[in-house]
């Protein structure tokens, strides 16, 4: 062999030796000493704060900053990074948030070899947040929309959505408009008991001319948590659409109602986090992540929140076992939106509602 032909040799193992370091280093995040989470405010705070989140920036000498705050905010910021140098490394998103960050490119692919607890998720959850392969989110809490009642008034609890229409709730049902989270879910549940789909504009009308004979029952509109819980204390309702882990927790504080997870399927909530691209602390990003989806911070939510998380491996409390439907099987009933189809007929929808109800918007 030449001389020539050994230096080109040499040359091309030399050069592609420096592209595989160039890319190795380029894949591996820089080492900070900080990160953001954005997370609910109020109690959810509280708790995730308490459940580990800063017990593990403790540990690990990271410095936490925590950012109250919601997801319009968060994804509003979001979209004007434009994928750059993010404000956050970490937020705390709704299904319909995810969908939405995702479709604009907002967000940092999530892998296992970066975030092993990732594998240790319940599958029927985390396939939800998959596009192309790809995997956008880390599932943390799961609220079921199901059927709050009063125990001491209600004589016949309720067991579907379709319930809501018994002659017994008459003037005590309060179900929310679209506008809000448990209204929207609501909805869903409500074409899904009638075998539709939401995005089927028959199945839609169909929920809508069903939803008109509600009238004689329903008594109230509440857009808010404080607003069903006034309701549900005052008994002027004895019967609302609302989440598991809520209705548990007003029971545990000494009020008399229960929980009924509807035959034709509970509505899910999900908590998720999410890592933006443009994290500026993304080595700690993925540790935070990872730590959030151990099965001992999720049990410790999970005491503090009563609601069911997504790694298959948390050890729940007796008390919320007895109350609580948590696991693959309770999970894939689970009624998903489809926002892609429900977002843009928001609008019209919460129309129909108000018309429907003969509600105030």
């Amino acid at each position: 062999m030449s001389a020539i032909k050994i230096k080109k040799i040499v040359l091309s193992a030399l050069i592609g030796l420096a592209i595989s370091s160039t890319a190795q280093a380029a894949a591996t995040p820089e080492a900070t000493d900080s990160v953001v989470v954005g997370v609910y405010g109020g109690d959810w705070e509280k708790n995730i704060r308490a459940s580990g989140l800063e017990q593990f920036a403790k540990d690990n000498h990271i410095k936490l900053t925590v950012v109250p705050g919601a997801d319009a905010e968060w994804f509003a910021k979001l979209r004007a990074a434009k994928g750059r140098r993010s404000p956050y490394d970490i937020v705390v998103f709704q299904p319909d948030t995810v969908q939405r960050a995702q479709a604009a490119g907002l967000l940092q692919p999530l892998e296992a070899a970066d975030i092993p607890n990732l594998g240790k998720l319940y599958q029927t959850v985390q396939s939800r947040f998959v596009t192309d392969n790809k995997t956008y989110a880390a599932a943390f809490s799961l609220g079921q929309l199901g059927l709050a009642y009063r125990t001491d008034l209600v004589k016949t609890p309720p067991k579907s959505w379709l319930d809501l229409w018994n002659p017994e709730y008459k003037g005590h049902v309060a179900i929310s408009s679209p506008t809000y989270a448990a209204g929207l879910q609501f909805f869903a549940g409500l074409v899904h008991a009638l075998g539709g789909e939401l995005a089927k504009p028959a199945d839609v009308d169909n929920a809508f001319a069903k939803l008109a004979t509600l009238r004689g029952n329903a008594v109230a509109f509440p857009d808010s948590p404080g607003a069903i819980q006034t309701l549900l204390e005052r008994g002027d309702a004895w019967i609302v659409p609302y989440w598991d882990g809520r209705v548990f927790a007003l029971k545990q504080q000494g009020m008399k109602v229960d929980f009924v997870y509807p035959s034709d399927g509970p509505v899910v909530g999900a908590a998720n986090w999410v890592i933006p691209k443009g994290a500026p602390n993304l080595a700690n990003a993925y540790k935070v992540v990872n730590a959030l989806s151990s099965a001992e911070v999720q049990k410790a939510f999970s005491d503090k929140s009563l609601y069911g998380m997504t790694n298959k491996e948390v050890q729940y409390s007796d008390v919320l076992k007895s109350q609580v439907k948590v696991g693959e099987e309770a999970y894939s009933k689970l009624i998903w939106i489809d926002y892609r189809s429900a977002t843009p007929q928001l609008a019209d929808w919460t129309r129909r509602w108000s018309q429907s109800l003969g509600a105030a918007k």
